[in-house]
């Protein structure tokens, strides 16, 4: 089995048993583990996460690679990442392989350091773009061409069995992820304590304790990380609509989601990209009289919404790791 050194910006907390704050290297794990023998390189955590990854791996130390010649798959460019494979070049080492882009660093970059943080990345992009082949989830990244288009999903049977649900709901809207000022959490926040307070809004994905206290609200309520397939579909099936407020994304894994438990999906003007002629999703202006108007009309046809995206193709997990092998396998083929 080839040897392939996966590295990732993850920090993971390796005892017995490993756990990391998502569940996506879990799921690149378990799309190579077949073919692949995988050493990570990753950070290490001392506290405890709440995904726990099923999947077999080595922790790697790069002083330990004995090898000169290595297989490389990066997921994402950062810091960190960057730095591991600057010290793979100065110990020498040929690289041959991919960084994985899951989305548009020179977006997320500038939003959160302005022009400096732009042009950093594009350093970072310009040196591993020499050294790697480029993988990404959309054509419309920044500076990003690349004919190997991946949609990363972890959707399977459990997620597309259902039906048009006319149960009451228990909320009117809900977001799920990071609490980030790119993501849009504290924009989705305002608007919703300033001109849709008469909505209830669920947010899950950050630990309570970590949310200021001037971010809560009556009609807002928040939701530790949630790790569980079942509590999480319940989630999904208890409200009406999943709103997606980030000012940049990839191939967000919740828009599969929502989709396939039929629940309309309102997003906004900076991140179209993301339909990918997949129906029941809604775009809108960050105005308030946009967003109302797409709200009522969502309100009134709302199960003639449900129907259409029952007709969606929805990509599933062993679509992404079809896609995955064989966008890597020629390039490690010798």
């Amino acid at each position: 089995m080839k040897k392939l050194y996966l590295i990732s910006n993850d920090k993971i907390w390796i005892k017995k048993k490993n756990y990391t704050s998502n569940n996506d290297l879990d799921n690149i794990l378990s799309c190579l583990r077949e073919k692949y023998s995988i050493e990570l390189i990753c950070r290490k955590s001392f506290k405890k996460f709440n995904y726990l990854i099923s999947e077999k791996f080595n922790f790697c130390k790069i002083n330990n690679i004995k090898e000169k010649n290595i297989n490389i798959l990066m997921i994402s460019i950062t810091l960190f990442n960057f730095i591991s494979l600057i010290k793979l070049v100065f110990l020498g080492k040929k690289l041959k392989g991919f960084v994985f882009l899951r989305s548009d660093g020179f977006l997320e970059y500038k939003i959160r350091y302005g022009i400096v943080g732009y042009y950093f990345y594009y350093f970072m992009f310009f040196i591993i773009k020499k050294k790697l082949k480029v993988l990404s989830v959309s054509k419309s990244f920044t500076h990003v061409k690349t004919k190997n288009i991946l949609h990363p999903s972890e959707l399977t049977n459990t997620w597309l069995k259902k039906k048009i649900n006319k149960s009451k709901f228990k909320t009117d809207f809900l977001y799920i992820g990071r609490f980030k000022k790119e993501k849009g959490a504290h924009y989705l926040i305002k608007i919703f304590k300033e001109n849709f307070n008469q909505y209830k809004l669920t947010i899950v994905g950050t630990e309570k304790r970590y949310i200021p206290k001037k971010f809560h609200n009556n009609n807002i309520k928040f939701i530790n990380p949630i790790n569980n397939t079942k509590k999480l579909i319940k989630l999904f099936d208890s409200t009406r609509i999943f709103i997606l407020p980030s000012y940049t994304e990839g191939f967000p894994k919740v828009i599969s989601e929502s989709l396939a438990r039929l629940k309309p999906i309102i997003i906004f003007t900076e991140i179209k990209h993301v339909l990918n002629n997949r129906k029941g999703i809604f775009v809108c202006k960050r105005e308030n009289k946009n967003i109302r108007e797409m709200i009522n009309l969502i309100f009134k046809n709302y199960e003639k919404i449900q129907k259409m995206i029952n007709k969606n193709i929805f990509y599933t997990k062993d679509n992404f790791k079809k896609e995955l092998l064989d966008s890597i396998k020629n390039e490690f083929r010798n």
